[in-house]
């Protein structure tokens, strides 16, 4: 569309809600009302069963005012005259309350944005300026029922966090491994939110480096962990009621022996499975043995044997793998206390090598392959659930009002576009700037809204009075917003990304004006450079993800979040955290 503008005489923008009741009547115009359907339907039927007017009428739904002119098909300008004093945009004064202008809407309005006038423009030039956009906000209405939705679901199958910003130590007395009670404690995650903790959001979905690919680091923890697992043997007690493995400066009590090379039920003279009867198989390190545990029909026949050591095949295994916290680091523990630690407990597993941890706290579809994590879906997935009600409302009310106002002017797909792709961008420079801190939320989509509010005022820059000072206002909204995103809990790396998306996919889709024929051919030029931008950048993304991991960014995390206090900021950091141990 074509929209040029000249110096003159400002108007402040409003979303105009005037409406005329019946057209043929003004007694029946009410400011900020749409006329009733009985209204219309007699309007309708006035102009139909006049022979001058019913082509007109059943082309256009009404015929033409005394005194209106149509430019093109469908469209009703009002007569020839300034614009009223509320300040609407060229005169026109039959807007309905669906209709937003370029320039207006709900941030104009708050921002105080003023225009240059409109109507000593030429009759082509207002032509195109009176274009009203009406589409209905279905995306925005879909994408919030789905949010509430999800929202939901996971608080009806998940319980609350503590609230809080930093993890909490929580204790309590418990029966261990040992058959010894022993005070445990652990340091739960927290959510200030109000939802449940990050390491339920991780199972249902949530952006964590780890679940979306085979992660180096990660994965170099594990190896350490199973070479580590070689060096430690099976703690018995005297009277064969319990055992563990473990290692053997924990091996203590008085009561207990640590047999070394040994591991708890599970071994060569205990397997009597014919396939695993060559001893070759069990020369190697723990994580090559057969799973081949004993069993206790087998029991007698193992007490038979001579000259072996069977202390470590006839004790009752009280102690069994366990996956525990963010980063499902395994340990060997009792299942009352993997259950107090809200672990994965492996009731028929004996070694941490024999099982898969990631699988565990990714949960959802699980892989498609055995430890390759490969849920690249979660680059998505975040941007429909949140951390908790708070994190909701702060979303539903951003929706409610930008997104939805700029719905009504850029229509579903267009919106939508904008919003899915500042999403996944987002998502995706989190992932490879802070792999190992779990994320949730729409605020990289919401981000890329925002940048489109700025893109609109850059491509239609001369309809403004002041066109920095409006640039400056929204700028200045944005920095804000940024600032905030360097406490710990928000997600500042997913609103860089996701205002760098939708800042370039807004210059391609956006509705825009073209004030002259050369300034469409620069814009159409700008419009394939941010397109192909925002191609590779995608590409890059996705690359730097899978192919380059291990790369480093000093000093990123001051941008996502200061460090006031040792932990304030123990996630928000390129790695992984200090395994727990045993």
């Amino acid at each position: 569309m074509y929209w040029s503008a000249s110096d003159g005489a400002t108007t402040k923008a409003v979303v105009s809600t005037q409406s005329t009741g019946n057209l043929s009547n003004p007694d029946h115009t009410e400011r900020g009302r749409r006329p009733s359907a009985f209204v219309m339907m007699k309007n309708f039927y006035d102009g139909y069963t006049n022979p001058e007017t019913r082509s007109d009428t059943l082309k256009h739904g009404r015929a033409l005012r005394p005194g209106e002119k149509r430019f093109a098909d469908n469209e009703f300008y009002g007569t020839e005259k300034p614009g009223p004093a509320t300040g609407t945009l060229g005169g026109d004064d039959i807007h309905t309350d669906g209709e937003r202008n370029i320039g207006e809407g709900f941030l104009a309005n708050m921002l105080d944005r003023e225009f240059v006038t409109m109507n000593k423009l030429p009759p082509e030039v207002r032509k195109q300026l009176r274009v009203k956009f009406d589409n209905r906000p279905y995306f925005t209405t879909w994408v919030m029922f789905v949010n509430i939705v999800i929202l939901i679901i996971t608080l009806a199958t998940q319980s609350i966090a503590p609230v809080g910003f930093t993890d909490k130590l929580v204790n309590r007395q418990l029966l261990r491994h040992n058959l010894a009670y022993e005070t445990i404690g652990y340091n739960q995650t927290t959510n200030f939110w109000i939802g449940p903790d990050f390491q339920a959001l991780i199972h249902l979905g949530a952006k964590y480096s780890p679940c979306m690919r085979k992660d180096k680091e990660y994965f170099e923890k594990i190896e350490e962990d199973i070479k580590h697992e070689d060096t430690t043997g099976c703690c018995i007690r005297k009277d064969l009621n319990a055992c563990w493995q473990t290692e053997q400066s924990k091996c203590t009590s008085s009561f207990a022996e640590f047999k070394q090379d040994k591991v708890c039920g599970l071994g060569f003279d205990g397997c009597f499975n014919e396939a695993y009867s060559n001893r070759s198989l069990w020369d190697g390190p723990y994580s090559t043995w057969p799973y081949c545990p004993v069993e206790e029909e087998d029991k007698d026949d193992i007490k038979n044997l001579k000259n072996v050591p069977t202390e470590h095949l006839l004790c009752e295994v009280s102690a069994r793998p366990c996956c525990v916290g963010l980063q499902g680091e395994c340990i060997i523990i009792s299942q009352e206390e993997c259950e107090f630690r809200k672990g994965f407990f492996h009731e028929n597993a004996t070694l941490c090598s024999q099982v898969s941890c990631i699988t565990d706290i990714c949960g959802l579809s699980g892989f498609l392959f055995d430890d390759v994590p490969d849920q690249f879906y979660r680059a998505l997935l975040p941007t429909f659930m949140h951390a908790g009600i708070i994190h909701l409302l702060i979303t539903l009310v951003f929706q409610v009002t930008i997104l939805r106002d700029m719905e009504k002017f850029a229509g579903w797909w267009r919106i939508g576009f904008i919003y899915f792709a500042s999403g996944i961008g987002g998502t995706m420079l989190s992932a490879i700037l802070i792999p190992y801190q779990p994320e949730v939320g729409a605020s990289g989509a919401l981000y890329g809204v925002l940048a489109s509010l700025i893109v609109e005022v850059v491509v239609n820059w001369k309809i403004y009075k002041s066109p920095c000072l409006e640039l400056s206002k929204l700028m200045l909204l944005v920095a804000l917003l940024f600032l905030a995103g360097l406490l710990p809990w928000i997600d500042n790396f997913a609103h860089i990304g996701g205002f760098l998306f939708g800042f370039l996919t807004s210059f391609v889709v956006l509705p825009h004006v073209n004030f002259s024929e050369e300034d469409r051919i620069a814009k159409l030029v700008v419009q394939i450079a941010c397109g192909v931008l925002s191609v590779v950048l995608f590409t890059l993304l996705f690359v730097v993800f899978y192919l380059a991991q291990g790369s480093t960014c000093e000093g990123c995390s001051y941008i996502n979040c200061i460090p006031f206090t040792d932990s304030f900021c123990q996630d928000s950091t390129m790695e992984l955290r200090p395994r727990i141990g045993d």
